[in-house]
């Protein structure tokens, strides 16, 4: 079974390089089975932290979001992924970075997680396909969830310019 059209991936692969090319010094690229597996795409050196520490970013191409939402509005975020193994919420990347339309949005995985995970307790769980819902697709076994970015952004982040 096919997770990712090829057109995806390569849009994922495409806005990965940008945002390294433009923000980060001394990357390593994440190898397959760490992409895959701890669902990490690159480590570096952040340009606007002054610590100088070496971060792991899962980065997130723009995606469509056909729920009433424009695509910069809200973006899913995956608990469980299509094989229902951990997804990348619960990966070990530092930092997931969402491209948005003008800039890249970069915020921690782990404060992140826990926000979600708060709104969700507070859903009580609720499935369905709206806000802070557990979202199953059709023959997979995913659990997802769709998030307003402007919520995202109550967590300490940095905005990037494209």
């Amino acid at each position: 079974m096919k997770h990712v059209t090829p057109e995806r991936y390569a849009l994922g692969l495409d806005a990965e390089k940008r945002f390294a090319e433009k923000h980060l010094y001394d990357v390593t690229w994440a190898s397959k089975d760490e992409d895959i597996f701890e669902h990490w795409d690159v480590k570096g050196k952040l340009q606007c932290i002054q610590n100088k520490h070496e971060f792991k970013f899962d980065v997130k191409a723009i995606k469509n979001v056909t729920i009433d939402q424009n695509k910069d509005e809200c973006t899913w975020i995956e608990g469980t992924n299509v094989m229902g193994d951990k997804g990348w919420i619960k990966g070990n990347a530092d930092y997931i970075v969402f491209e948005r339309q003008d800039s890249w949005l970069v915020v921690n995985r782990l404060a992140l997680h826990d926000f979600i995970f708060d709104k969700l307790e507070k859903n009580n769980y609720k499935v369905g396909k709206g806000l802070y819902m557990i979202y199953t697709r059709e023959g997979k076994k995913d659990k997802i969830t769709l998030v307003p970015f402007n919520d995202i952004k109550q967590i300490n982040h940095y905005e990037l310019t494209k």
